[in-house]
């Protein structure tokens, strides 16, 4: 295999020695599993017959092809910076998973470099590919459900909103000091359907908006998307921070069916004033129960229904209660019971910050200028959201193969980063995977393999 290079010997035990050898390692077995399931979707192709690529094609070493599926890659398997392609140039896996040609010698392919991948943001950050991107991401989830509805919408859909903060390292364009949490920092939007989990929209923004602020623009337009495309009813689930008079007239506008957390205030209080007393014995468990009444913010244009939660703890003389705003027509065991279940998309939403990236690293270097790197940012939040739903439909795949829970953070780790050996035999690629992530490979793979491709 070539030159042997010597890097130590153990102190604790003169029998370990480490060294490296020119052999076909890699610790980056997952992008196998993430090339099968991108495969099954189709997206890659159907992205490259609708972006737009400027450069000229006599001079392009790196198609759009797989250009994209290299990121998304990377990006799922946790090289979140541009910079890593360096690091990653000669990996095995990402050359031959990520490469458009058959054979084996997809296993020679070297990945681009930091500033190819830099070029490929400017590509997408173009406005009309932007656009293209975002409907590639819904487009996902439109597979998905009419996957497990035989080709047909589903009834019904609801659709989480929150915003996530990403930290900013630096002046990035875009980014802005936020007093609540203490730090530099992006503030996107991010919607994800609260049945699935499934990553339906991301909306970049400046670190200092305010929680609502673009909802009422953006909400409407993404509702219309699904009510077309993916559920016949489509209903929005807010915090507390999107609870404003723009935003809950938007959604009256548009019929959309919302169920909205209101902060607390004083007009509240006083009709939870006759439910605060316990009264008669405490209770011996947990007691919750609901009323409801008409009210009319200072700043909203008309009365809304609300419904009050109160609960009682035992022991305690003080009751609790919070209040849920909402245009629907269900009961108020429907709309308590409802709106108690965002507590999985917090999770997920939390997810997606911890597992795909804290920040967007674009800046201003070259002749860009602000608008341009936030364009870029934008491209960039993007290909994460796709890269995250990549990781999902992963996830979910070995859920149902293995009938456990599984948080994206164990996926990667356990799953994903896993070790491999490649050898190259003639016209074949025989992969050699380590023995302890045997098990869940199988299950996955098998999974993968009984399930149908997505529809276009």
């Amino acid at each position: 295999m070539g030159e042997t290079l010597p890097l130590s010997k153990a102190t604790f035990n003169s029998a370990i020695q480490v060294e490296t050898r020119p052999e076909r390692l890699s610790s980056e077995a997952g992008v196998y599993l993430q090339r099968q399931a991108l495969e099954r979707t189709g997206i890659i192709s159907w992205l490259t017959e609708r972006l737009t690529d400027p450069r000229d094609p006599d001079r392009v070493k790196h198609v759009l092809g797989e250009l994209l599926r290299d990121t998304l890659l990377m990006i799922g398997q946790g090289w979140d910076d541009q910079a890593d392609a360096e690091t990653l140039r000669d990996d095995p896996m990402l050359a031959a998973c990520g490469s458009d040609r058959r054979g084996a010698q997809v296993i020679e392919r070297k990945l681009a470099s930091q500033p190819t991948i830099s070029r490929l943001l400017n590509i997408l950050a173009r406005e009309q590919n932007q656009e293209v991107l975002d409907e590639a991401l819904r487009k996902l989830v439109g597979q998905r459900v009419r996957a497990r509805n035989k080709g047909r919408r589903a009834r019904t859909m609801t659709i989480d909103i929150d915003g996530v903060p990403l930290q900013a390292h630096g002046h990035q364009p875009g980014s802005a000091f936020s007093k609540y949490t203490g730090q530099r920092q992006h503030y996107p939007l991010v919607a994800l359907c609260g049945e699935t989990g499934d990553m339906v929209g991301v909306l970049l923004r400046p670190g200092n908006a305010g929680a609502a602020s673009e909802a009422a623009a953006w909400i409407p337009k993404l509702v219309e998307y699904l009510r077309t495309h993916v559920a016949e009813q489509v209903r929005v689930r807010l915090d507390a921070g999107f609870a404003d008079a723009t935003t809950l007239a938007a959604l009256d506008a548009h019929g959309i069916e919302y169920i909205a957390r209101l902060p607390r205030n004083s007009a509240l209080e006083r009709h939870f004033e006759p439910h605060r007393y316990r009264l008669g014995r405490p209770s011996k468990r947990e007691r919750e129960w609901t009323d409801e009444f008409v009210h009319q913010a200072g700043t909203w244009e008309r009365t809304r229904r609300v419904v009050m939660i109160i609960r009682e703890r035992p022991g305690e003389l003080f009751r609790e209660a919070f209040y849920l705003v909402t245009n629907s027509a269900g009961s108020q065991r429907f709309v308590r019971r409802h709106y108690q279940q965002r507590g999985k998309a917090e999770a997920h939403f939390g997810e997606f910050k911890d597992v795909i990236g804290e920040s967007l690293p674009c800046t201003r270097r070259g002749r860009a200028t602000e608008e341009q790197a936030i364009a870029r940012s934008q491209a960039l939040l993007t290909l994460r959201a796709l890269a995250y739903q990549l990781l999902h439909v992963l996830r979910d795949s070995l859920e149902r193969a293995t009938g456990d829970g599984w948080s994206l953070r164990r996926l990667r780790e356990q799953v994903l980063k896993s070790a491999v050996r490649v050898l190259r035999h003639a016209r074949k690629l025989q992969v050699i995977l380590e023995r302890r992530a045997a098990s869940h490979w199988r299950a996955l793979l098998r999974r993968l393999s009984q399930v149908e491709p997505a529809p276009g």
